[in-house]
């Protein structure tokens, strides 16, 4: 067949095929060699990381040592480009310690990308993440967590305050705090066990802040004294009990539990007479938890409580009595109670299983 022999609307669908084919060969080529560059470029970010990390345990060890480490680790940074080799300093900081972290700190400044850290600091919330990242990676060399913790974006802002507190400056990262406060329950959560875990605790400026007029924040400071284990707090702690929001009376009553200090009872016992059903559901297990035995007739007491929430957990309370909350439990199913009954059965089951 050769081409005269064509109609013309033949000739154009031969040329349109043509074309579909040789956008499909081209296409697949590029798929290739787009593969192949990625391949090529992790295999080039491995290598790095590789000798990178041969180079790290020099890099703290003598003068010499660490200027041949140094010079070798530039190199290496320098192959790699600026965004790999952000990428490569951060991954790396994230899996050594703050001190074991300080050479990597110096060599991210000192190859320039601490200015890309900065001007990062300045773009999308997800450029200021990123900054977040590094800087928690690398004890934060350009010191941009300072301004990042009062960031108008909430992510950013409880990102940058967790960070601080990892590196152990919480008394600076307070400054967000009240905002961090009405960003949400998920936002305070994550601040509380920040500020809990952190070293050193700011106990003076929690215990000031526990007296807060927003409740919210009354709520957080009381929580991170709680499972911060601050035994130095625990008058601040106490007279929360009594707060004029509930759910900071809760959280009081939780902290005491975590403290486990048994000079909170008589304050814990008073939580018992609540007017919220919520207080005084919370208040029997914390007082079990202080008082053991000498709480369980106070807690007994609670297995009539008009709210249902309440009677069941005053009578899984009794079960962590001892032999005086048993007693109490027996007498309450003698009289028909449904709640102690149930945890007499789960108390029988509990140490059958043991």
């Amino acid at each position: 067949m050769s081409l005269e022999s064509l109609t013309f609307g033949e000739f154009v669908v031969l040329v349109i095929v043509v074309i579909e084919v040789i956008i499909v060969l081209v296409t697949l080529f590029s798929l290739i060699f787009l593969r192949r560059r990625a391949i090529t470029r992790e295999e080039r970010y491995d290598q790095a990381r590789r000798e990178l990390s041969d180079a790290m345990p020099d890099m703290g060890g003598t003068p010499e040592q660490s200027v041949a480490a140094m010079a070798k680790a530039r190199s290496v940074v320098d192959r790699l480009g600026h965004e790999h080799s952000r990428r490569l300093l951060t991954e790396l900081a994230e899996f050594v310690s703050i001190e074991n972290a300080e050479p990597l700190a110096e060599l991210f400044v000192a190859t320039g990308l601490v200015d890309a850290s900065i001007a990062s600091a300045k773009a999308r919330p997800w450029g200021r993440l990123r900054v977040v990242r590094e800087a928690r990676a690398l004890n934060d060399p350009a010191d941009l967590l300072r301004g990042l913790v009062k960031d108008e974006g909430a992510d950013v802002r409880i990102s940058a305050f967790e960070a601080m507190c990892a590196l152990g400056r919480a008394d600076e990262a307070l400054v967000s705090l009240r905002e961090i406060a009405r960003d949400g329950r998920l936002a305070r959560m994550r601040a509380v066990d920040s500020l809990a875990s952190t070293e050193p605790l700011p106990l003076r400026q929690l215990i000031n802040l526990a007296e807060h007029e927003e409740a919210d924040l009354r709520l957080m400071t009381v929580g991170a004294l709680g499972r911060a284990g601050a035994r130095a707090a625990i008058d601040t702690i106490v007279g929360a009990i009594t707060d004029e929001d509930v759910e900071v009376r809760i959280e009081a009553l939780r902290a005491l539990k975590e403290l486990e200090d048994s000079s909170a009872l008589r304050a814990c016992l008073e939580a018992l007479k609540d007017e919220f059903w919520e207080v005084r559901s919370v208040a029997v297990g914390t007082c079990a938890k202080l008082g053991g035995p000498g709480a369980a007739a106070d807690i007994a007491r609670m297995l009539d409580d008009p709210a249902e929430w309440v009677r069941h957990n005053a009578s899984l309370a009794l079960g962590k009595c001892g032999p005086a909350g048993m007693s109490a439990l027996r007498e309450a199913a003698a009289r028909g109670n449904e709640n102690a009954s149930s945890a007499l059965a789960e108390h029988r089951l509990t140490a059958e299983g043991s």
